[in-house]
């Protein structure tokens, strides 16, 4: 009788004992489905510009983190392959200059043959004027602009620098005929230069300043009076921003955290863009008060936009489909940066 209670009693505990283990695995499940933690992954197209200081202190400082994201990055050499990959499907987000945006916009290939794709641009990250530059070798006979004359000139196609290039030749008087250009990857503008491939080289920065640094007395910088303005836009697909609106706004945020962190800490923000662009830290900190970092949509972009809109569209053979011609205005996605940063948008809705 006593060893039948035994084995009751201990049944009982072991039972107990279930029941408690299955109540914690219960509510651990139920936790973890309520975990705050839980991040939304995101794609994006990222350069090694200097521009992109903003989205390389998020990652650093965990902003997207705190925003609910796990932002992946795919880093290329220009905002052009990132808006090409965006398109194939491959990213969510992709940050890029003007010119490529303005392709897509008007029309161009390879982007005309994605009949289903709507362009959203739904922020402005930086604003510079001194980001494209036109350096030259003196030993090969330029001592001016004008000597660009039957010269061979570097310069990465469908890029913001071939409208940099056409106002510059159109400043100087300069016909395009008149000058040989050769497409080459904006990485490979030192070695081009170097190697005698090319008379001189359109680049942009930090690049600009690493060839003249490394080339030395052998090369110089072109003057242009008009000087040229860059932005650096952050773009999507319609239907990813119809399907993801809170994910653009969070995405935002962490941009909005990390423009904060840049003016109270910039010290650490150029230490961290020398070593995220392989940039020495004296040129960045040459380059650092020319150029503006902020969350903006504003006339500023307009203008320039729809500057560089018209000169694309006046060379016809360069559009494919003009029936995916769309105008600046209505590509803008203005609702992520009201809600975020109203005082950037300074312009009429």
């Amino acid at each position: 009788m006593d060893v039948f209670l035994l084995k009751n009693k201990h049944l009982a505990f072991v039972m107990k004992l279930i029941s408690i283990l299955a109540l914690g695995l219960l509510v651990g499940c139920s936790n973890n489905d309520d975990n705050p933690t839980d991040l939304t992954t995101v794609q994006v197209g990222v350069t090694t510009f200097w521009g992109e200081a903003a989205f390389f202190v998020a990652q650093s400082e965990g902003f997207f983190e705190e925003e609910g994201l796990e932002v992946i990055a795919h880093p290329h050499t220009a905002g052009k392959k990132s808006l090409k990959e965006l398109y194939q499907g491959t990213l969510d987000i992709a940050h890029v200059a003007e010119i490529p945006v303005v392709r897509a916009l008007s029309g161009a290939k390879p982007y005309s043959k994605y009949k289903e794709f709507n362009l959203k641009i739904f922020t402005g990250m930086i604003y510079t004027s001194n980001s494209q530059k036109i350096i030259a070798r003196r030993d090969h006979g330029i001592e001016n602009p004008r000597d660009l004359r039957n010269k061979k000139v570097g310069l990465y196609y469908e890029t913001t620098s071939e409208y940099f290039f056409d106002t510059f030749l159109l400043e100087h008087g300069i016909q395009e005929q008149q000058v040989e250009k050769v497409n080459i990857d904006i990485s490979q503008h030192y070695m081009a230069l170097k190697n005698g491939q090319v008379d001189a080289v359109v680049s942009w920065e930090p690049y600009a300043s690493e060839i003249l640094k490394k080339l030395k007395d052998n090369t110089f910088k072109l003057n242009s009076v008009l000087g040229h303005s860059t932005l650096w836009l952050g773009v999507s697909s319609e239907t990813y921003i119809q399907q993801h609106p809170e994910t653009i706004v969070k995405y935002l945020q962490a941009l909005k955290k990390a423009q904060d962190y840049i003016k109270s800490h910039p010290e650490q923000t150029k230490l961290l863009v020398s070593e995220k662009t392989k940039t020495s830290l004296s040129i960045i900190e040459d380059l650092w008060a020319s150029i503006e970092y902020e969350l903006t949509i504003g006339e500023r972009m307009l203008f320039l936009l729809n500057e560089q809109q018209r000169w694309f569209i006046q060379e016809k053979q360069r559009i494919d489909d003009t029936t995916k011609q769309s105008d600046v205005h209505s590509a803008i996605y203005f609702e992520a940066l009201q809600k975020v940063y109203p005082e950037g948008i300074t312009v009429i809705q």
